[in-house]
């Protein structure tokens, strides 16, 4: 991956904004001066997740994590730095100079970022090879079996793999990728009879895909009646089934408000086919936390639409409660007498789809319906055991309203007394082992981590939770705080330079982070020039030096009221770092005794001298 400029790397930040990058990814609202959104890091309720258009930064109080754009999409994408600069580039028409890597950068590149580029590569074989005379068995699955046009194909890069054992492995080995990364690709097998041979063989193929449309993997199905229909290529450092969405680069630019959640490749091709370029799947069944936070942050409703079997309602369930424990608002798209979305379009067509949408189910009710059919509506003890079990899911809703709603409408569904089934719900909230039954059926199959609330515990207002210095408690708080109060303190007030350079210099502040920021800070306004921390931020490689600088410049300083105030709380902070640059002075050193005298006589003027 080549490396590129300072001024590339700076003209391709400022000619993108925080704001707008963010909220391509997460729902946004503005909030005084700053943006608020849930936080895509870690799971939350209360939106703690700030961007700040002044500082072009974002923060979030919650799990801490900040940074500038880059960092946002290095986070967000697990990308490279280099990568992030390219996406950006792309995005605002910035023309990056075109770099040869030399054979030391070749050696650095991440096993992620060679990954990225075998599966480019793949990809481009395997829709070559549906375009040539090989392909046409694959061509004709896809035209005249699934009714796709050529622009469904080509906006999905759908491709074809041949019926020969190695062809693939052939031409990615010409390529340049050695054994050792195509194994781990999980595009070739390696037999130590029979030697290399494609994972792939007579299969139609589909490139799996990141947020940016780059291929991460692949995935094939057969065209016959072998097993097992369908195989991804292995996950690996760029490929993983928990975090990846097919499809969400596409759906991400729809104008709707919800997404349709399908189970696989065929079902969101063929509603995009169809017009729903909204459409999405988890690969496979497999729905989890990590999809289910993604699509919170998305702040578009999801539409449940998986297949009719016994296999798709148990994983709809599962999405069900995984989006539900997120507060995800979620309904269920039924299909009647057809297996699939797929199956459905081509029989009734896109207006009688676009009804079944209008006529989604409730989640919460339909997964109630489901539950009553494992009951014999015949017998009044199993009648009973519904009805207690209903009761239980109603007194796990979260609030009184919701729980007083669906009394409402759950009583007239099932022919009870609203009354009723409130002295029910009463009576089942107290046994504890019922509860547990009802708890263990809506999250059977969740992990630990699954059910684990991350979100936040500050407390919110209208400039966001943030961490506040209460002044009275300074004296106890550490060097590495003081530290921090100075630096936000000159960035948010670059009049108070004069006042504060007269006294310290970078050189007291300790080895580390901070003493480069302050470097960089004082440097910009010795030559009457402005802060920008986010350009800063450019100097650092580690995330978790972003996290810091973040941190520090959304930190608020609590407990000033008055110019005196004020006064005193800087000279108390500036005779702290003093007293921390005493303490580290060197007293081995010739002139060590000097500079301690020097320090000594800086120190009396701060307690004596009028600051402002």
């Amino acid at each position: 991956m080549p490396m590129y400029s300072e001024e590339d790397i700076d003209e391709v930040r400022s000619r993108n904004d925080i704001v707008d990058v963010v909220s391509s990814y997460i729902q946004l609202k503005r909030k005084g001066s700053n943006y608020f959104g849930l936080c895509p890091f870690h799971s939350e309720k209360s939106p703690s997740f700030c961007v700040n258009q002044a500082k072009q930064m974002y923060y979030c109080f919650g799990c801490h994590k900040g940074g500038n754009v880059f960092t946002f999409l290095m986070d967000y994408n697990q990308s490279s730095f280099p990568e992030a600069v390219e996406e950006l580039a792309d995005k605002c028409g910035y023309n990056l100079p075109k770099q040869e890597l030399t054979v030391e950068q070749k050696k650095r590149q991440t096993k992620k970022t060679r990954l990225s580029y075998l599966y480019k590569d793949a990809a481009n074989y395997y829709y070559s090879k549906l375009h040539s005379n090989v392909g046409e068995v694959g061509m004709h699955y896809f035209r005249d079996v699934r009714c796709l046009d050529k622009e469904t194909m080509r906006d999905f890069a759908l491709g074809f793999a041949d019926g020969k054992w190695d062809s693939a492995y052939r031409f990615l080995r010409d390529k340049g990728y050695d054994d050792e990364l195509l194994k781990d690709s999980g595009l070739v097998v390696f037999d130590e009879k029979k030697g290399p041979r494609d994972y792939f063989i007579n299969r139609v193929m589909f490139p799996i895909v990141n947020e940016r449309g780059e291929p991460v993997g692949l995935g094939g199905r057969v065209l016959d009646n072998s097993k097992p229909k369908y195989l991804n290529s292995r996950e690996n450092e760029l490929f993983l089934k928990r975090k990846t969405i097919y499809g969400y680069n596409i759906a991400r630019r729809t104008r709707r408000d919800m997404y349709i959640l399908c189970e696989g490749y065929m079902d969101v091709i063929a509603l995009h086919g169809a017009g729903f370029d909204n459409a999405i799947a988890a690969l496979g069944t497999a729905f989890t936390k990590d999809h289910a936070l993604k699509l919170k942050n998305s702040g578009k409703k999801i539409y449940i639409c998986f297949d009719s079997d016994t296999a798709g309602v148990d994983a709809a369930l599962r999405a069900i409660g995984m989006l539900r424990l997120l507060d995800v608002d979620c309904k269920v798209i039924t299909m009647g007498q057809y297996k699939d979305p797929d199956e459905f379009i081509k029989a009734e067509g896109s207006e009688a789809f676009e009804d079944r949408i209008k006529n989604a189910e409730n989640s919460f009710i339909f997964a109630i319906d489901k539950r009553r059919e494992d009951f014999d509506k015949d017998d009044p003890e199993e009648n009973n055991r519904f009805f207690r079990n209903m009761a239980g899911r109603i007194a796990l809703l979260k609030t009184d309203i919701e729980r007083e709603n669906y009394i409402v409408v759950l009583s007239e569904r099932y022919g009870v007394k609203s009354d009723s089934l409130r002295e029910l719900i009463r009576d089942v909230s107290k046994n504890e082992r019922e509860m547990s039954i009802v708890r263990d059926e809506l999250y059977k199959g969740f992990s630990e981590d699954d059910l684990r609330d991350n979100s936040s515990n500050a407390k919110e207002d209208i400039r966001g939770p943030g961490k506040r210095i209460d002044t009275k408690k300074k004296s106890d708080e550490g060097l590495r705080e003081t530290e921090g109060i100075l630096l936000t303190w000159l960035f948010e007030e670059p009049r108070l330079y004069p006042v504060i350079s007269k006294y310290v210099s970078a050189d007291d502040f300790q080895e580390g982070i901070y003493r480069e920021i302050a470097s960089d800070m004082f440097k910009a306004y010795d030559s009457g020039g402005e802060f920008d921390p986010a350009q800063i931020m450019c100097n650092f490689e580690d995330n978790e030096a972003h996290n810091a600088i973040a941190k520090m410049l959304h930190t608020k300083i609590e407990g000033i009221e008055t110019d005196r105030d004020k006064e005193v709380l800087l000279r108390e902070t500036l005779i702290k770092l003093k007293n921390e640059s005493l303490k580290s002075v060197d007293k081995s050193q010739p002139e060590a005794g000097k500079k301690i005298r020097l320090i000594k006589e800086e120190i009396r003027k701060l307690q004596t001298e009028d600051l402002l």
